[in-house]
């Protein structure tokens, strides 16, 4: 019997963090947890509950435009290893109709909506639960059944840095990870989090390229050269030849992340470290090409719910180089992560979920309650 997919389910939600952790009074509200999230519920024909999230920001027409995509299909159309291709039958890539000269599209790489790779997560938990194993399974096996993972925390000023990782150690995270820019007090904030947490606790510094230029990065990293376990990921724009010099002009670790250019910056030695995300079957082709240079990752997050957390935990665990902390907090920052389950941290990682697919399900009641939207499709053939 195949598994063919009947009905979805999504629900549109807001949830935002818990009070203080992003929004603090000298740098305004955040954005991180203002915009809207979808939750999908895809439902089988021989029982199964598929759960997906997506990221933030996400249109409903783009949503649904990639449920249609898979509705009334059979599950085994979807496997793991390759995106759901683009479905072109009826118009061409700009939304023309019936096109009078068809376009050579299969030429083309296309990359997934922000609406599919929610509904790919769906389908890797449909997927791993109709075979009846973990999620990490259909990747090759875990490598670890933990995953370090840092505390998280925006722009930010010592006293309240020193809070925030107060927080984190009560959770059990040993280490932290926030944003900054040139104008920030920096050396107060890592020696506020270095009194807290300990000389060994892990700080990665992330200005989303607001350290500006090569030689206010240069200056930062010499400000902080003394303290163990420190990292800049994205300090200023990527540049092969500024980056190479920030190696040598500093001991200051440098992570670039998987929006920077990947293969130039590995095969020109630019960075020590990677942060990568996307979709799977990006993640590990990516995490691949990282261990052939000998370069550590770790998978990268957005705040998100239990659902997307808990699918990235499994990616994670299957990389035999994502060994460095990755920030797949999002469900503890905010008020609620919409899941029945706990995502459990032990000694500064966080244990992989047990269980067939993901191993989490979503918590209806919590859904409801931070519900803006919801829609239904049905497959026409029921």
């Amino acid at each position: 019997m195949r598994t063919t997919i009947e009905r979805i389910r999504a629900s549109e939600v807001i949830v935002h963090a818990h009070e203080g952790y992003v929004d603090r009074p000298a740098f305004g509200p955040s954005i991180f947890d203002k915009a809207s999230k979808w939750l999908l519920e895809i439902f089988t024909d021989d029982g199964l509950v598929g759960y997906g999230e997506s990221s933030r920001g996400v249109s409903k027409t783009d949503v649904e435009h990639s449920a249609r995509m898979v509705i009334g299909k059979p599950l085994t159309d979807f496997p793991w290893r390759a995106e759901p291709a683009p479905d072109f039958s009826d118009d061409d890539m700009f939304g023309h109709r019936t096109p009078p000269v068809p376009h050579r599209l299969y030429e083309r790489e296309f990359g997934s909506s922000s609406g599919m790779a929610a509904v790919r997560v769906a389908l890797d938990d449909l997927l791993a639960k109709r075979q009846g194993v973990p999620l990490h399974d259909l990747f090759g096996g875990a490598c670890r059944h933990s995953v370090p993972t840092s505390w998280w925390m925006g722009r930010t000023d010592a006293e309240h840095a020193a809070r925030q990782m107060e927080i984190g150690l009560e959770m059990g995270f040993t280490g932290i990870k926030l944003k900054a820019a040139a104008e920030d007090d920096v050396l107060g904030i890592v020696q506020a989090i270095k009194k807290v947490a300990g000389d060994k606790a892990s700080i990665g510094i992330d200005p989303n390229q607001r350290f500006y230029r090569l030689s206010e990065a240069v200056r930062i990293a010499h400000q902080l050269e003394a303290f163990d376990n420190i990292l800049f990921e994205d300090p200023f724009p990527f540049d092969v030849d500024e980056w190479r010099l920030f190696r040598q002009k500093t001991t200051v670790p440098l992570a670039l992340h998987s929006g920077g250019p990947l293969p130039l910056a590995l095969a020109n030695h630019c960075c020590d470290f990677l942060n990568l995300s996307g979709g799977a079957f990006a993640f590990m082709a990516n995490a691949h090409l990282a261990a052939r240079y000998q370069v550590l990752c770790w998978h990268g997050s957005g705040l998100e719910l239990g659902i997307l957390d808990a699918y990235r935990l499994h990616l994670a665990a299957t990389t035999r180089t994502c060994m460095l902390t990755g920030d797949t907090v999002g469900h503890r920052i905010r008020s609620d992560d919409l899941i029945e389950e706990a995502l459990v941290v032990e000694d500064g990682a966080i244990l992989v979920p047990p269980g067939a697919g993901i191993g989490v399900t979503l918590d209806q009641q919590a859904v409801d309650k931070h519900l803006v939207s919801r829609f239904e499709l049905i497959d026409k053939d029921l």
